[in-house]
């Protein structure tokens, strides 16, 4: 797996996978169902960071990361076509390596609580789990070493 820049055509792309994809959809649609209007303005700024993951077989997912305080706040996303076969934990991969190389010493992450996948592999990955918050969203922390 690899990662490349988010541009307008994958920013087009998550729209297109949110639009077919009625649990994703439901969680992430409000906003990235709508990424052309509303992560592009927001990619503008330099603690923002948008990625598509893919492979040779072509596009995987997304990720959203924003630095904030040392600490990233991050979203990913894998369409469906391609779960299943461990791509979140290796999409959570490229998540620690980027929020490392952007100085983050913390990962903050809110899943869904019927996000099953989700909630089993951020703690497949040693992410600390700390209740819901008022979103009713479960909360994760992962420390990063310096």
């Amino acid at each position: 797996m690899r990662v490349r820049p988010i541009d307008e055509d994958g920013l087009r792309q998550v729209e297109q996978w949110l639009a077919a994809d009625p649990v994703g959809g439901a969680i992430f649609g409000g906003f990235y169902g709508h990424a052309v209007a509303r992560w592009t303005p927001l990619l503008q700024a330099p603690s923002r960071h948008g990625w598509i993951t893919f492979d040779e077989t072509g596009p995987i997912g997304f990720i959203d990361l924003e630095i904030l305080d040392d600490e990233a706040e991050i979203t990913y996303y894998v369409c469906p076509t391609r779960r299943g076969q461990g791509l979140g934990r290796a999409t959570l991969g490229h998540v620690i390596q980027l929020s490392t190389e952007l100085g983050a010493e913390q990962i903050h992450a809110s899943v869904d609580p019927t996000n099953d996948a989700g909630l089993a592999t951020l703690r497949s990955i040693a992410f600390s789990e700390h209740g819901t918050n008022e979103f009713n969203e479960t909360e994760f922390t992962l420390q990063l070493n310096g």
